[in-house]
């Protein structure tokens, strides 16, 4: 069982809560908490401590009282309803006493004994008239906070120009300071409008790879840094590809050259520390390897194309056809001439018999058995 547990409320507000008895909880479940005056109901977000978090926070103060029951529940949808009334109540009344002040959001305690309503303004706003009306009419403990731009878009919510749901209004769990040397450091226009959240301040993902985008300016020489080439002249820094982790070079003759920091490192006398008004001296430069291509295969001139074809065709039909094997004609097989028997048939005008009769006649005379001897009785 999970001792810890971080349990999310109306406007994507999370704190952590202890869980004394250990109940079974999983992640999405509603639990009843002890809060500073009373109880309220929220939903679990996480079990245990998030990696990452700062392991030197206090321990959660207030415990988990029990699990929601469905009775709970329903009142918690009975206070959303008062929620949304509480908030166009206050605007009416906002405009009843000519205050400039722009109600964003109402969170209502579960048990009703504590109503916050948030609001934004540009500056000090006198409305201990308007906590009169509100207490008179919800008779309950009122609280009024003054939020900014980037707590109102949090609450809100919205899409970023990535197409993902706003970090402040899924993830982030605070607000850092944001400042205008974050996108100098890594090379980025200053355009207000490129800049800028839906809240209309500087975006807080500009915060996320900037130690990175440093790490690599502190290992690389500064803009605009003068260097020197034997070979190819005077030149300047002139750009640095953070991403492809690239330094950029222009000569006086115009020409560029783009090398990798491991590259620039290796044939330059450049160190960290260097001030900005010194050259760069190119101290040895690998000589280029120049690799050789095989020579491609010698065409044929048309001449002796011409001459090729022109032998080709002088060649005598004759010669193909003695190439050819000669058939042999079939041999001639000579009659025998007839017996005697077959002349006398012949001339009686029978006709002659075939071989297969004769070779019948001769198997039958050879199977004919010899007459018996007669014995004197």
């Amino acid at each position: 069982m999970t001792s810890l547990l971080e349990i999310e409320f109306k406007g994507l507000r999370r704190a952590y809560f202890a869980n004394p008895l250990e109940f079974p909880f999983q992640v999405g479940d509603m639990a009843v908490v002890q809060v500073e005056k009373g109880e309220d109901l929220g939903v679990v977000s996480h079990l245990g401590r998030k990696k990452g978090a700062e392991q030197s926070e206090e321990s959660p103060s207030f415990p988990i009282v029990r699990k929601a029951l469905p009775e709970d529940i329903e009142i918690l949808q009975r206070n959303r309803a008062k929620e949304k009334e509480a908030l166009l109540f206050a605007r009416r009344k906002a405009r009843e006493h000519n205050l400039e002040m722009k109600f964003v959001e109402v969170e209502l305690q579960w048990d009703g004994r504590k109503m916050t309503f948030f609001f934004t303004a540009d500056g000090r706003i006198d409305f201990r008239e308007l906590v009169k009306d509100f207490a008179a009419t919800y008779r309950t403990r009122i609280d009024l906070r003054q939020i900014g731009a980037r707590d109102e878009t949090k609450k809100k919510g919205g899409f970023g120009i990535c197409g993902r749901m706003l970090c402040c209004a899924t993830w982030l769990p605070e607000f850092y300071p944001i400042t205008t040397q974050m996108p100098r450091d890594q090379s980025l226009l200053l355009n207000p409008m490129r800049l800028s959240g839906v809240c209309g301040r500087l975006k807080c993902c500009l915060r996320y790879e900037l130690e990175t985008y440093r790490e690599f300016l502190e290992n690389c020489p500064v803009v605009d840094q003068k260097i020197v080439d034997p070979k190819k002249g005077e030149g300047v820094i002139e750009k640095l590809d953070m991403v492809l982790e690239q330094i950029g070079i222009r000569y006086e003759n115009g020409e560029t050259e783009k090398l990798s920091l491991d590259e620039f490192l290796a044939i330059t006398d450049w160190k960290r520390g260097i001030p900005k008004e010194q050259r760069i001296a190119v101290c040895a430069r690998p000589e280029p390897v120049i690799e050789r291509e095989p020579p491609p295969p010698e065409t044929p001139s048309k001449e002796s194309l011409a001459s090729l074809v022109g032998s080709a065709e002088a060649k005598p039909k004759k010669e193909k056809q003695e190439r050819k094997p000669e058939r042999q004609a079939p041999a001639k097989v000579e009659k025998q001439p007839p017996s005697a028997a077959e002349g006398a048939r012949t001339k009686a005008g029978e006709p002659p018999q075939s071989p297969e009769k004769k070779s019948r006649r001769r198997r039958h005379r050879k199977r004919k058995k010899p007459p018996k001897s007669s014995t004197p009785s």
